[in-house]
């Protein structure tokens, strides 16, 4: 029987001796047990390994044994180490590996550091022997791997108080011999041998950078390395490493030289090997690729260059863990920040732009929020026309964090495409008790220069070109390739016919793409325009301009181009990441539009519109170019209604500017020189334009808000709505509400004298703000064509009606869709989705004026209706199609054919109780509720009925495949008459169950029963951590439910509700409730801390006691208290999140 150590070789499957023949293949000792193993195998495969480790055992020189016996064994400090150190690894000799993955450990570095200072006064560093280089390269590479806070080589760093005595010849000389006698090859350059660099990289990956601020830019250029190998299918050293050379941008300056890009290069090859190896062994299995290498290839960590001890190896494993399991197709998702790109769609270059909002950020970068709860972000500005609803949830930091956490709340792997670059991303930030703050998403600002330089994006595949913005202006970059988009009217220019790879025309865009390979300039139309240069493939060098204004002037600029400054000006220049500077000579040149250049000295006192230029005087080229409309210091422009029609414009600060109203919707009369009176003809305005003219120079165009003695509600484009108006969601996408003083804004269903939910305005309130607040009022009525109302508290004027749809449910007449275009407005079109494929909208074709047909592609029940942009417009109206799309199986979708209505409900309704056994039973429900892009969830029949199936709408949130998923899967809870922490606490259980039997079932083919049920345990702790930010009482509920332990370190009861009461005294009183009679009446007990306080006053204080008690199964909560949950939930989410956890198990244990 063969026997290595503790190893029974005799026990091992074929599969495994090749793993640890490949391990240990110049073990000569093993080598002869595995062969006697071998012998009495008769397998192929033991075959083929055994010819493999007999030419292994060849290889190796025998000693005869008499002559070694002959020959004494020399000693001494050096060859003992050496001796030690390798035998230690069952190897007699160096066998060729790196250094690092001889894996030295602590007493062995501070042996070899003893050694070290033993051979120094006998000289021999400075005159080498190979013995004495082996250990000095040994040593060195060692230092480099544990020691070195960067990643600049110097030969004196590892031993300060030695080898600066040893002269460079020398310790040349020893990492050479040294080298030869680890059997590793010196690396040599363009400038000849790498001694230092040769070392430096025998240790593998610098630890310490890992731990100095790295790890965030680090791992984003190793992910763009391996998206860009993956989408390539690149695999070689050679090729990786081209694509990291392009991607050395991504890296702090101080460590884009060859050797660490090296050493990055190496580290991808080898995860893109164990990233395959990994999904090859998974096939289709749900477990990550860094748990199946941990069961099936228990040392995969041996073969990567960045060995790192015990101790130290929380450093690494989210680093390794992310790169080798996150997603690598498509774009990425991680991060805070707004992403402009070119896309080609259908062979048409287009904006897009990709918003990330899955990371964290610091609170130097967010205006002042409040330190604890939760901070909701919501689209304004163009960005609302693009998307809908919440964005992203911002987490207040905690304990000892330092960064605010972000997370999504929509799909960030979604392009918005015809996204204007002169558009700035911005959102308002809304928290209760805060009052709504403008921001503007990270890297979202406005693009205003005529050139912008992109580059390919990791993302991008032939299929579907994508690049993704660098900068704009003059650009050096070591991207290989780089995209130019500049103007039509503009020439480009190279000293090379080479470095211009090809030009294409852009006429929807008025621009041209310019693809270069090498150095090329571009010149504007103008007869003294200054060059721009872009440069690919050489070193990065950022310099932008700075200009520093938060004054508020009371309007913004109707030039999309144009940015604004207060005069005088003194503009700074930021070179990278560095501290913003004042401009050298020759760098920034100033004029009026038209005018001549003029170099800036100091600051600029002028006003109106300006241009500024900057500049390399070196290379003769302009960096960037920007148009600025500048203000006098105490500038601004107010803008008043003195009735529904006719108000005033007045200018203060601007001694000797003039104004004028050019709208024909008005007529003026200038009362003075800073005062115009004006009347509205018609609709009125709420943001009406003017044109300003400075005392020199040109005039700007300027939006001034209107500011009216009553509340109103102004649209996207100026217009105010009248009292009695009716409109639809869609209208009201980019609408504000706008009033002179601090007021209260109610939306209820119509005609309800309770319930709803409220907010402050004080000035500007986006409605955007309380979009999810019609979604849930509109969700709680029976019919889609009930309306709701929204009200300013205490007016008497009619209420605003509110639509879920603005048009009529379309006719379906002879296989036909009838709709006249003229009816509806502009920007709509008639869409069909297929029910049993949801994922997609097809476009209907045009038949005959009025008369539209389907695609052929569109099969079995569709749902048709009106699209404009984002916006769903028209009830859905179902049609049955012949054929059915072969795309989803299952007990579910076979019931969406049922024609009566209480039949096909009963049978869905049968099919979720059951869908956990139903192999891929979710998936369609998956693709349902995260592609719904504007439908209400309602139009499904499967997803109306989920609420009465608590396990499978329990379940769908389970089986959501990232963070954007989840946070769709939640938000249904604002289109159905659902709330999550209402569920029963039964059917969290049997949801948790069904979820780990489901995964155990699907991993124990590959893992065994034991670990298979180890990793879904694993998983759903995962799960708890993944879903709790979304709600922090679900910790409560998990706990409850034995997934883990429940928060210890909430505040009581008793403070919580005076807390609450405490937040509440400065909001609206709503009057007197009757809640705690109501609820004595049903037979639930309210605990004596809401009791002890004036309950009577403060409805809210019963928000958590209705979730909990639901939860518990003792009491089922009626829509109107329902709306009262939602409405607190709302305004302080935190109370109602940390009560919750007190009351379940206050209703737990009665």
């Amino acid at each position: 029987m063969g026997r290595v150590g503790s190893v029974d070789l005799s026990r091992l499957p074929d599969e495994q001796l090749c793993e640890i023949f490949e391990q240990r293949r110049h073990d000569a000792q093993f080598l002869d047990e595995l062969n006697r193993e071998l012998n009495m195998r008769e397998s192929d495969e033991a075959l083929e390994l055994q010819f493999e480790v007999v030419r292994a055992r060849r290889a190796f020189t025998r000693v005869p044994q008499a002559k070694a016996e002959e020959r004494p064994r020399q000693s001494g400090p050096v060859r003992d180490w050496l001796r030690a150190f390798l035998a230690a690894r069952n190897t007699l000799q160096p066998d060729s590996r790196p250094l690092y993955r001889y894996r030295m450990t602590d007493r062995e570095f501070e042996g070899v550091k003893e050694i070290l200072r033993y051979l120094a006064p006998e000289g021999r560093l400075v005159t080498p022997d190979d013995r004495a280089g082996a250990l000095f390269v040994a040593y060195c590479a060692e230092w480099f791997r544990r020691e070195s806070n960067s990643t600049f080589l110097r030969w004196n760093d590892p031993a300060p108080d030695l080898f600066p005595a040893i002269p460079d010849s020398c310790k040349r000389d020893l990492a050479d011999r040294g080298l030869r006698y680890w059997r590793r090859d010196l690396r040599r350059s363009e400038s000849g041998r790498e001694f230092l660099l040769s070392v430096a990289l025998e240790g593998g990956f610098p630890v310490r950078i890992l731990s100095s601020g790295a790890r965030a830019w680090l791992r984003d250029y190793l992910r763009s390395i391996m998206r860009r190998a993956i989408a390539s299918r690149v695999d070689t050293l050679q090729e990786i490493l081209e694509i990291a050379e392009e991607e050395r941008g991504r890296m702090r300056k101080s460590y884009q030289h060859a050797d660490f890009v090296a050493l990055c290069s190496e580290l991808v090859e080898r995860l893109l090997d164990l990233r395959r190896s990994a999904e090859a062994e998974g096939g289709a299995g749900n477990v990550r690729n860094s748990a199946l290498l941990d069961i099936k290839r228990p040392g995969w960590r041996e073969d990567l260059p960045i060995y790192v001890p015990d101790e130290d190896e929380a450093l690494v494993a989210e680093l390794l863990t992310g790169l080798l399991d996150e997603k690598m197709a498509g774009l990425s998702t991680e991060g805070v920040e707004a992403r402009r790109f070119l896309a080609k769609i259908d062979g048409q270059w287009i904006m897009a732009l990709q918003l990330l909002a899955d990371g964290e950020i610091p609170p130097s970068k967010l205006p002042n929020l409040p330190t604890q709860g939760r901070v909701r972000a919501v689209p304004t500005g163009e960005l609302s026309n693009h998307l809908s609803g919440e964005l992203a949830l911002f987490e207040a930091p905690m304990g000892e964090q330092r960064r605010w956490r972000v997370l999504p709340y929509t799909r960030t792997a979604k392009l918005v495409r015809n996204f204007p670059f002169s558009a700035p991303v911005t959102v308002t930030l809304t928290s209760p008790g805060l009052a709504p703050c403008p921001w503007i998403w990270p890297r979202g600002e406005s693009l205003r220069s005529d050139l912008l330089v992109f580059r390919e994006d990791e993302g991008s595949t032939p299929e579907k070109p994508l690049l993704r913005l660098l900068r704009s202006g003059s650009v050096s970059s070591p991207h290989k390739t780089l995209y130019v988009l500049f103007p039509e009217d503009w020439s480009i220019g190279s000293a090379s016919e080479a470095a211009i790879a090809e030009v294409e025309v852009l006429p929807h865009l008025a621009r041209k793409l310019a693809r270069l390979v090498g150095m090329a300039y571009f010149r504007g139309g103008e007869s003294d325009s200054i060059r721009f240069r872009v440069e690919p493939d050489t070193e990065g060098r950022e310099q932008e301009l700075e200009f520093r204004s938060s004054t508020t002037l009371g309007f913004d600029l109707g030039d999309n181009q144009c940015e604004l400054a207060i005069s005088p000006v003194s503009p700074l220049i930021r070179d990278g990441g560095n501290q913003s500077r004042p401009p050298r000579a020759g760098e920034l040149f100033y004029r009026r539009p038209g005018a001549k250049w003029a170099e800036t000295v100091g600051r600029i006192d002028v006003s109106g519109t300006v241009e500024f230029s900057l500049r390399d005087p070196v290379a003769n080229i302009q960096i960037e170019r920007r148009l600025v409309a500048l203000f006098p210091v105490g500038a601004h422009v107010s803008g008043t209604m003195k009735d529904a029609r006719s108000g005033q414009i007045r200018l203060e600060g601007l001694p000797g500017w003039t104004a004028s109203i050019a709208d024909s919707s008005c007529v003026t009369d200038q009362i003075d020189a800073t005062t115009i009176s004006f009347r509205f003809l018609g609709r009125p305005l709420y943001r009406l334009p003017i044109t300003i003219r400075p005392p020199v120079g040109q005039s700007c165009e300027i939006i001034v808000p209107l500011v009216g003695r009553d509340g109103a509600i102004a649209l996207s484009d100026g217009a105010i709505l009248e009292p009695g108006a009716q409109v639809d969601l869609g209208t009201l996408r980019g609408a504000i509400a706008i009033s002179p003083w601090r007021t209260v804004l109610h939306v209820g269903a119509k005609g309800a004298r309770s319930g709803g939910l409220s907010a402050a305005v004080d000035g500007e309130l986006p409605l955007g703000v309380l979009r999810s607040a019609f979604d849930e009022i509109l969700a709680s009525l029976p019919f889609q064509d009930d309306l709701a109302e929204l009200v300013f508290v205490g007016d008497t004027r009619l209420p605003i009606l509110i639509s879920r749809y603005r048009s009529k449910q379309l006719v379906h007449e002879n296989g036909m869709v009838r709709w006249s275009e003229t009816a509806s407005g502009s920007g709509i079109q008639p869409v069909a989705k297929m029910v049993l494929d949801p994922r997609h909208e097809h476009a209907l074709e045009p038949e005959a004026f009025g008369l539209w047909r389907f695609p052929e592609r569109c099969k079995g029940l569709c749902l048709v209706y009106l699209r404009q942009g984002v916006d769903v417009v028209s009830r859905p109206l179902p049609v049955q199609r012949p054929s059915s799309p072969e795309v989803h199986t299952g007990n579910l979708v076979s019931t969406f054919t049922i024609a009566d209505y209480a039949t096909r409900q009963a049978e869905i309704g049968h099919a979720l109780n059951g869908i956990g056994q139903d192999v891929g039973g979710f998936s369609w429900l998956l693709e349902a509720a995260t592609h719904l892009n504007g439908l209400p969830a309602s139009a499904f029949d499967a997803l109306k009925v989920l609420p009465s199936c608590p396990e499978a709408l329990i379940g769908l949130l389970f089986n959501a495949r990232d963070a954007g998923e989840r946070a769709l899967i939640w938000s249904l809870q604002n289109e159905l008459p659902i709330l999550w922490l209402e569920l029963p606490l039964s059917a969290w259980r049997k949801a948790l169950e069904a979820n780990l039997t489901a995964i155990s079932t699907l991993l124990e083919p590959i893992l065994g029963a034991e670990k298979a049920a180890t990793q879904a345990l694993g998983r759903l702790a995962s799960l708890r951590s993944e879903l709790t930010p979304l709600e922090p009482a679900l910790a409560s509920i998990f706990g409850r439910v034995g997934m883990g332990g429940e928060a210890t370190n909430i505040p009581s009861l008793k403070d919580l509700t005076a807390g609450y009461i405490a937040s509440q005294i400065h909001r609206s009183n709503e009057g007197r409730n009757d809640l705690a009679a109501r609820l004595r009446e049903t037979g639930l007990n309210v605990p004596p801390e809401i009791l002890s306080k004036s309950h009577e006053d403060f409805a809210g204080l019963f928000a958590p006691v209705l979730l909990a008690a639901s939860a518990q199964g003792k009491l089922t909560i009626e829509p109107d208290l329902a709306l009262l949950a939602r409405r607190t939930l709302r305004e302080d989410p935190l109370y109602v999140s940390r009560a919750y956890a007190h009351l379940l198990k206050f209703y737990g244990s009665k």
